[in-house]
């Protein structure tokens, strides 16, 4: 099944060696509107084409999946295009702006009888599963707490004057879209929808969030989560109950570890994962699209609907408004 990508940020760069490793799509194609930044891709991992014609790589009748990690703001309008050219698309996070578009594209791809997927890398880990199996043994929930904090290499050219894509409204960037999709998308896949959430927000000059710590309340227990993309920190996630702890001592997107903590003992439950953390979601999305499974299909997509539905109520809280969202 051959594939193309489009953008060329460094996440396209792993997925192209995730696919490369995994081995079930073929590369065939690297599209940018830059022809030099395409070719330094393809060269880099020996893609035969490059492309800077976005009608030319709709129309390729060799293509049947494309991948996309573009600005957040074009997600939309791209995926919708890829569809309606008959051809499944990989969306990188966060899947779109709101949970309108989320909506639009998921009828686009149903009349079209294409899948569009939410590349959202923990969901897909077996590491996810063994945490979600993992979490009777604390006992009764208690408290979640979950961060996320890492500098941004953008940031320094926000401070200089400059917006660049992940620090603009115009374009549905900041902490919350950037990191916060990842507690969000473990807590409502390993919880469910929580019963009520908020945002509290530090915003920049030009009205982003840079920084952030959202709350998630669920029957018994609260769940806290700190995002942030203007300075450095550790990136753990802990489970707490009454009988013990999980603890997840790396970035909660990874799931590197899983850790259950008791009173005179440890025990390690997680699994040796890929370092290649992108393949699993890879085999996932082959298998769905070979094996025609909507019902694994619709159970992913059911997870990232009520994502955006806390993702969105968690703007308004704190007021963080897209141009996006006067949109689609």
């Amino acid at each position: 099944m051959r594939l193309a990508t489009v953008g060329t940020s460094f996440i396209t760069d792993h997925f192209i060696q995730a696919v490369q490793k995994e081995g079930s799509f073929e590369l065939t194609t690297i599209f940018s509107r830059s022809p030099d930044k395409a070719k330094v891709l393809a060269d880099k991992y020996k893609v035969p084409f490059i492309q800077s014609d976005w009608k030319a790589l709709l129309q390729d009748p060799n293509l049947e999946v494309i991948y996309i990690a573009t600005p957040n703001d074009t997600h939309y309008g791209l995926a919708k295009d890829v569809l309606e050219a008959k051809k499944h698309v990989i969306l990188e996070k966060p899947f779109t702006s709101h949970r309108r578009e989320l909506e639009s594209l998921l009828k686009i791809a149903k009349a079209n009888d294409r899948y569009v997927f939410d590349a959202i890398i923990p969901m897909h880990l077996p590491n996810f599963k063994a945490l979600k199996d993992a979490l009777p043994l604390v006992g009764s929930m208690r408290m979640a707490n979950l961060s996320m904090v890492q500098r941004s290499s953008r940031y320094a050219s926000l401070e200089a004057g400059e917006e660049p894509a992940i620090f603009s409204l115009a374009h549905s960037g900041g902490a919350l879209m950037d990191l916060g999709v990842y507690p969000t998308s473990l807590l409502v896949g390993l919880f469910g929808k929580p019963q009520d959430v908020n945002y509290v927000a530090q915003k920049y000059t030009n009205g982003i969030d840079v920084s952030g710590v959202l709350t998630f309340t669920y029957p018994g227990f609260v769940a806290a989560a700190v995002v942030a993309k203007d300075s450095t920190g550790i990136n753990f996630m802990t489970f707490s109950g009454d009988k013990g702890h999980l603890l997840i001592d790396k970035a909660p997107s990874l799931i590197s570890s899983i850790l259950f903590v008791e009173k005179d003992k440890s025990t390690e439950l997680g699994t040796q994962q890929d370092p290649a953390s992108m393949v699993y979601e890879i085999k996932d999305f082959y298998e769905v699209i070979t094996q025609h499974d909507d019902a694994r299909y619709t159970q992913w997509m059911d997870v990232t609907r009520t994502v955006f539905e806390v993702m969105d109520k968690c703007r308004e809280k704190a007021n963080l408004v897209f141009a996006a969202d006067g949109e689609n």
